[in-house]
């Protein structure tokens, strides 16, 4: 089974992904989560905006080697999941998952979560603007995922049963 979680930067979709592998380790199946910024391309191969990385746009990973490593991963797990911010702009990704949770939160959460925040150093107004308009133009989830709120704790039990009820 293979599981994408897509939403925007802060939304909780790393905190999703772990909690699910372990749920579903305590259900004795082998897990594992792949997250996207583990896949980033070379600095010098993503470009900049306003002098500053933009790791905010789909080629800043590299999908051929995530989508390798999915293939590979899925001869020696039950579940794996694919968490990021563009786990739904990929074609060939698309096509291998089972299952698709999009994490909503709204756009003032995402600016209070990332202003608060210190994994990125301080972030110019600017840069939170654009932050939120890549992930507007480029994050969306197909039409397939189950949306679940980022606002509040996850609720594993109503998640899991929600992703059964789908493959009835």
């Amino acid at each position: 089974m293979i599981i994408a979680i897509g939403g925007c930067s802060r939304s909780g979709k790393t905190t999703l992904a772990e909690a699910l592998v372990w749920h579903y380790r305590n259900q004795n199946k082998t897990a594992v989560a792949l997250h996207q910024d583990d896949f980033v391309q070379k600095l010098n191969d993503i470009p900049l905006v306003q002098g500053r990385t933009d790791w905010e746009i789909p080629v800043s990973i590299d999908f051929e080697k995530l989508s390798q490593t999915v293939s590979f991963y899925s001869a020696h797990f039950e579940v794996i999941i694919v968490e990021g911010l563009f786990a739904f702009a990929n074609a060939d990704l698309n096509k291998s998952y089972d299952y698709g949770l999009f994490v909503e939160i709204s756009e003032n959460t995402f600016r209070t979560r990332r202003t608060v925040s210190n994994r990125w150093g301080e972030e110019p107004a600017w840069f939170l603007d654009h932050v939120w308009n890549s992930f507007q133009k480029y994050g969306q989830p197909t039409s397939l995922a189950l949306r679940v709120s980022g606002e509040k704790a996850y609720d594993l039990e109503i998640i899991t049963e929600q992703l059964k009820q789908k493959s009835a």
